[in-house]
């Protein structure tokens, strides 16, 4: 049985908006990592990350996501920040397609950015800009997914 395109599309957002909306009970489900949709007209499905929480020695982090169609590129952009909302630093882009339809994943270096927090927590972010076809510029869709880093105590505070 085939599932028509626009279905899966449906099924896919649906999943990843009640995953992202509220505190899931499964370790499949992303928490305490974050999805936000800024825009989505591009056959693209963020499916979380992996790690989704960093303890400050992470070397890479691994995005995880679905082309419906074929993908003319999709960039990530990381950063980190000391606090939700605060300012970031980002890294240099990273290409994770152009992509065919599928199931696919990227490894984003994560090291270099950690290094930035000087061992305070925060949070490591992805800004993703995914595109279809690029001569159509309603073919787009960006994504924000941020995964909390918490310094594990030193055995020697008080």
């Amino acid at each position: 049985m085939r599932i028509p395109k626009m279905a899966f599309i449906a099924m896919a957002i649906a999943l990843a908006a009640a995953l992202a909306g509220a505190r899931p009970a499964s370790s499949l489900d992303g928490y305490p990592a974050r999805i936000h949709y800024v825009s989505n007209e591009a056959p693209f499905v963020v499916f979380g990350v992996t790690p989704t929480q960093l303890d400050g020695r992470a070397v890479a982090i691994t995005l995880s996501f679905v082309a419906t169609d074929p993908l003319a590129q999709v960039n990530v952009f990381p950063f980190v920040r000391a606090a939700p909302g605060g300012l970031a630093r980002m890294n240099r882009l990273i290409t994770c397609g152009p992509r065919d339809p599928g199931s696919w994943d990227c490894e984003v270096p994560a090291a270099e950015l950690l290094a930035h927090l000087g061992g305070a927590d925060g949070e490591f972010g992805l800004r993703i800009e995914a595109h279809g076809e690029l001569r159509d510029r309603a073919n787009h869709s960006t994504v924000i997914i941020t995964v909390p880093v918490r310094r594990a105590p030193s055995a020697f505070s008080g």
